[in-house]
């Protein structure tokens, strides 16, 4: 990191402080009192060198975290997030505003890392304020890592394919057909409209991402210090399945680049992360600027209605991720930016030959696992016809809605998936 002038940095993340907050009548009255009185202070106070303003917007954040992570995520209301959202905007400023000028660079580091936290925190958790938290988090991580184009490249390593997709006898599959950059129409004729899945090769070659992505010092020095979530263990529906925030560059190392640290013992099975199904492109719009929106994502079922806009998520994880059964209620573009998959799917006909989950939080989820299927416990399994890919670099699957897909990573993967109606 290089000479920060706080002054400067402070005037700057000023910029982005709400001239006021509304908040609906939902909320604790005590705790908009409190955020209206912090967001008073920063508009007339240069310096907080006491921090005072930064332990009452702490408290606030306390408060709402409980509500947050009470019931279920999708019952949250939009006004305990917003609340969050503008708490964590303050902080981060506050704390920026509390620091005064220092001698040592190593005093300023832990207090901008922690700003930038609680930006991304307010990304991750919160509704609202998404361009002035996007704003001061690009303007902290740059002021992080001003010194980071000074390190090497670090190139992913992609092993050889290991622990391919062996299908048993007893189960029908095919390869799925692969098309050359196929025109719209085409398309949208023979998959689209119909719902049938298709491998594309030749539409990626104009990606940066392709090569810039295969160097992980470039997430590093663009975005190392940013807080992501990431999932840990086999996968969502087994019990040993967590999420953990961390930085990405904490994730790299300890995930990414585990081949070269100190071995386990061959006993110790390694936890695997994944940062998975995350938009990280509306987080860090940087990243966004290496990819592009595949030109199939225009075409819409009911052109009377209108789209929802398009959901853009990031997979990226070491060799061993595992995406089990399941199926997806919107069009599905799966871009494979780095390294392989090895994906499986089965038609919605065959819904009931999966033996999906019922009447819980992941009835899109099958029970059957179709690399290491139990006959005995789901015999109609056996009745299903199944479809391989394997996908490489450069290369999109188009998934339909409801078609039954598992994605495993034979090697480190970074993957890029378009979701639209």
């Amino acid at each position: 990191m290089g000479d920060v002038n706080l002054r400067t940095l402070n005037v700057h993340l000023r910029k982005f402080l709400p001239k006021h907050l509304d908040f609906p009548s939902d909320v604790s009255e005590g705790a908009v009192l409190l955020l209206q009185e912090c967001l008073n202070a920063l508009h007339h106070s240069e310096f907080d060198r006491g921090g005072s303003t930064i332990i009452k917007l702490q408290s606030v954040i306390d408060f709402t975290w409980e509500r947050l992570n009470s019931g279920h995520w999708r019952d949250v209301p939009f006004s305990q997030r917003k609340m969050y959202a503008a708490a964590s905007l303050l902080k981060s400023i506050a704390i920026v505003n509390s620091l005064s000028s220092v001698e040592d660079e190593k005093d300023i580091k832990g207090p901008l890392q922690n700003s930038l936290k609680s930006a991304d925190m307010g990304l991750l958790l919160g509704a609202d304020f998404r361009e002035e938290l996007t704003n001061i988090a690009h303007i902290l991580s740059s002021t992080l890592h001003t010194d980071s184009s000074n390190q090497s490249p670090q190139a992913i390593s992609i092993e050889k394919e290991a622990g391919s997709f062996n299908p048993t006898n007893q189960i029908h599959y095919n390869e799925l057909t692969v098309l050359e950059c196929p025109s719209m129409e085409f398309f949208h004729f023979h998959h689209f409209k119909p719902r049938i899945p298709v491998k594309i090769s030749g539409c990626m070659s104009h990606w940066p991402a392709l090569k810039k992505w295969r160097d992980v010092s470039y997430f590093q020095q663009l975005a190392g210090s940013r807080t992501v979530p990431v999932e840990l263990g086999s996968n969502y529906l087994e019990s040993n399945w967590s999420q953990s925030l961390m930085t990405l560059s904490t994730f790299i190392d300890k995930y990414i680049n585990c081949e070269s640290s100190s071995p386990i013992s061959e006993n110790a099975t390694p936890t695997i992360g994944y940062l998975a199904q995350h938009q990280l492109f509306d987080q860090i719009p940087e990243l966004k600027k290496d990819i592009f929106e595949p030109e199939y994502c225009c075409l819409m079922e009911n052109p009377d209605i209108d789209p929802e806009g398009t959901d853009v998520n990031a997979w990226f994880g070491p060799k061993g991720t595992v995406s089990p059964l399941h199926y997806d209620p919107k069009h599905n573009l799966l871009c494979q930016v780095v390294g392989t998959k090895q994906v499986v799917l089965f038609s919605p006909e065959d819904s009931s030959n999966v033996y999906p989950h019922e009447g819980t939080l992941v009835s899109n989820s099958a029970m059957v696992d179709p690399e290491n299927p139990d006959f005995e416990k789901f015999p109609k399994f056996q009745e299903a016809t199944g479809y391989t890919c394997l996908l490489k670099a450069g290369e999109m699957l188009y998934i339909p809605p409801k078609w039954w897909h598992h994605v495993r990573s034979l090697s480190t993967s970074f993957s890029v998936s378009f979701w639209w109606m």
